[in-house]
């Protein structure tokens, strides 16, 4: 909503032009004057990044229901691929996991949310999966990768030191114009944790292709965007591989 200064002046744009009477030629210019006005007078922040307090109460949720957690959690933190994992603690039963994945998320937004959500946790591991919804916004791959390195080391730079996972992001079929981002956005992440320790690259993105080296419809839901019952099989498969290679051992205390 614009403040009230900047309303009122939109109002007298309006009736300015509503009772002036112009030719034709000049009504295109005084409309046209018109909209790029309203196009100033809107907050920067709309056409920019989303703005990160969208997810306040998605963040409150979060902290309310893991207000005791167990020492030493595997903490799963990103966007909806994880929300919406809704057998995700089932599945990894002998490991101490949370779920800390917020729908819509963009990586920026996991940023935001880092320091204060998965730093107190005190996490042994973070498995992460986010840039999915940067990279739809149109966000080039260069500048989501600046925002994964942000988070890299929100999380690494603390006292406690996890292992960092990261999930590749996949390559779902209503995105598929967005490919190349993607693959190159993978590329840099895959890269960069080359070179750190304690880290894992998950490659979900070449398991979630066909024969053809497309993206599997049947792996999706309708939407063509979140993963099917058969997709979060190759997802489990493919983070168990992981947690079996570097936790042999639940890590709660026994």
């Amino acid at each position: 909503m614009l403040p009230a200064k900047r309303y009122t002046k939109v109002r007298q744009l309006r009736t300015m032009f509503r009772q002036s009477r112009l030719k034709p030629g000049l009504v295109f210019v005084g409309a046209a004057t018109y909209l790029l006005t309203l196009i100033c007078l809107q907050p920067i922040a709309a056409f920019g990044q989303p703005d990160s307090s969208r997810f306040e109460r998605d963040i409150e949720r979060l902290e309310a229901n893991i207000f005791d957690p167990p020492p030493g959690p595997i903490v799963f933190y990103g966007s909806s691929s994880f929300r919406l994992w809704k057998s995700l603690e089932k599945d990894f039963s002998s490991y101490e996991v949370l779920n800390c994945g917020f729908g819509g998320a963009c990586i920026s937004d996991c940023v935001a949310f880092a320091a204060r959500l998965i730093l107190p946790l005190k996490p042994s591991a973070v498995v992460i999966y986010a840039g999915d919804n940067d990279l739809a916004l149109g966000t080039p791959a260069e500048e989501a990768f600046n925002s994964f390195c942000q988070l890299f080391h929100i999380l690494r730079d603390g006292s406690d030191k996890p292992f960092i996972a990261f999930v590749s992001v996949k390559a779902c079929p209503a995105r598929i114009r967005f490919l190349p981002n993607i693959q190159r956005y993978n590329d840099l992440v895959r890269e960069f944790m080359s070179e750190q320790p304690r880290c894992d690259f998950i490659d979900l993105y070449s398991d979630l292709l066909g024969p053809d080296r497309k993206p599997n419809i049947s792996l999706f839901q309708n939407d063509q965007i979140h993963l099917s019952s058969d997709g979060y099989q190759i997802l489990r498969r493919d983070i168990a591989q992981f947690l079996r290679d570097e936790f042999s051992k639940r890590l709660a205390t026994q």
